[in-house]
């Protein structure tokens, strides 16, 4: 008896056609586990990305007379560069190089302010 009559008359479908279906459904299955596995591993990889900077810079100092008003928040802010961490440690190194260990300045007086410049 040929499958097609086997099917016919019995109404089963061989088991040849179910193992051969049920192949194609793990195959499939296990593409689709295997993709999203894949995804999920490439989007929890950590990626840096840093820059190698084009011109180097030099740290510098200058010298700065405290007006009316000025603060080491302002007178940093004028001079940092992205050289520097952030403003906060920024603010440090000045208190530092200049003895200070609070943020009070006082008019008239002249504060150390180390920067980087640019290299020629």
């Amino acid at each position: 008896m040929s499958q097609t009559t086997f099917t016919l008359v019995t109404g089963q479908i061989p088991v040849r056609i179910i193992h051969f279906v049920h192949k194609k459904q793990f195959f499939a299955m296990l593409g689709i586990l295997i993709a999203i596995t894949l995804t999920v591993f490439f989007l929890l990889i950590p990626t840096d990305v840093t820059a190698q900077k084009l011109v180097d810079s030099r740290k510098q100092i200058v010298s700065v007379q405290i007006k009316k008003g000025d603060t080491l928040w302002s007178i940093a802010d004028k001079y940092i560069t992205d050289d520097y961490k952030n403003m906060k440690s920024y603010i440090r190194e000045i208190k530092e190089t200049n003895g200070l260990s609070s943020d009070t300045i006082h008019e008239g007086n002249y504060i150390v302010i180390p920067y980087f410049a640019q290299g020629e």
